[in-house]
């Protein structure tokens, strides 16, 4: 590809990154603020959920206007830079429920980025889609791994609040910076906005391909989210580890996340998507059932390694996937029909996982969480049975 292609993958992948970056403030400062304020399980869990039901109802309508916007560009900066605000308001929240409402604000941004991202990314380089988006998601897997580590480091210099006033600044800058400069040069996607509307019902809602892809998205995004939430807590309240030493799990667990899915979108290019996603899917499921067993240590590095391998390496395949049964003027609606249903539907997992904490413990909700994966390994069979039939 030439050096332009090349340079809005790469900004692409940054914005990507910093948007992750905020996964931090989940993983990371959610257990100290949780800690520091009396919250139970529940009401964590209900935190966490409140972020993603938001960010849920906002990604159709964000899809939408990919697709009939010359302005994609600026709309990423925009959902890139609530997400720092949103972080801002949280550090001056004086109680649990203005706490709830800032982390909805935060959800504007996480639901409004990706069907942006996706979109400009699938127009740019649809031959070799899955690799693209692979490296996508490398990058913002990157960002995860960054923001342990970062805001680990900063809770022990200062408290919570002052973290977080510092953390919206990457939202703020890299946001504002890439709607001023990495504008599309060439997009057609307003005058696909007629055929957009019309065919979204036919080709999207009723593509029974595409809504297999639905549901192991949101199979996947349950075992995800419930993973980023409940594995620190266990391990800060359940093990007692220190806060870096949770820090470096998690951060082990995001570095090999942030690598498979380059490794996973080019194996895809090559084998198939539904093959590595069902294996994929199940093996996830069981790494994830496998950490309440596991000691400090090495074995507990092992597990966090392959969780973070296993179950983040699936995204770039799965929307790859959805992408290729549905009509490429309807790239950024597809994107936001996914993200809409596994976000919109993902908040049950933080909360179910919480009230399940609180009345069995911390290691069965875990266990539970490992559910997930595995019913998304399942929802594919169908479509590979049928391509098997076909051969």
């Amino acid at each position: 590809m030439r050096a332009p292609g090349w340079t809005r993958l790469a900004a692409t992948s940054v914005a990507h990154m910093t948007e992750h970056v905020y996964i931090g403030i989940v993983t990371v400062a959610l257990p100290v603020i949780a800690a520091s304020m009396g919250f139970s399980m529940a009401q964590a869990g209900l935190l966490v959920s409140t972020r993603y039901f938001v960010a849920g109802l906002t990604n159709l309508p964000s899809g939408l206007l990919a697709d009939a916007t010359r302005r994609r560009s600026t709309v990423l900066g925009f959902c890139l830079a609530f997400l720092g605000l949103g972080s801002l308001l949280m550090s001056f929240a004086p109680s649990y429920w203005p706490l709830l409402v800032f982390m909805g604000v935060s959800g504007l941004g996480t639901g409004g980025f990706h069907p942006q991202s996706i979109a400009i990314l699938s127009s740019a380089y649809r031959e070799r889609r899955a690799f693209a988006l692979g490296i996508h998601d490398s990058a913002a897997n990157l960002g995860e791994i960054i923001a342990p580590l970062t805001i680990g480091a900063l809770l022990t210099l200062t408290d919570w609040r002052t973290t977080l006033q510092i953390w919206a600044l990457p939202g703020l800058v890299v946001g504002i910076s890439y709607a001023l400069f990495f504008p599309e040069r060439k997009h057609a996607a307003a005058e696909h906005g007629a055929r957009a509307k019309g065919s979204f019902w036919h080709d999207v809602v009723k593509n029974r391909a595409v809504l297999a892809m639905l549901f192991v998205s949101i199979f996947r995004t349950l075992g995800q989210s419930a993973t980023t939430v409940f594995l620190p807590l266990y391990m800060t309240i359940y093990l007692k580890l220190p806060v870096a030493t949770m820090g470096f799990y998690i951060s082990t667990v995001f570095f090999f996340a942030g690598i498979s899915p380059t490794f996973s979108g080019w194996a895809a290019d090559r084998i198939g998507r539904i093959p590595l996603i069902v294996v994929g899917s199940a093996l996830a499921g069981l790494a994830i059932m496998a950490i309440p067993h596991l000691t400090p240590g090495i074995p507990l590095g092992i597990g966090c390694a392959l969780v973070g391998g296993l179950l983040w390496a699936l995204r770039p395949v799965v929307f790859a996937a959805a992408m290729e049964v549905a009509p490429p003027e309807l790239a950024g609606t597809t994107v936001g029909f996914l993200y809409s249903g596994n976000m919109g539907l993902s908040f049950l997992a933080p909360l179910s996982a919480g009230l399940i904490a609180d009345a069995y413990g911390l290691p069965t909700a875990l266990t539970f969480i490992g559910v997930f994966p595995l019913l998304a390994s399942i929802v594919p069979l169908g479509l590979l049975r049928s391509r098997m039939r076909a051969v």
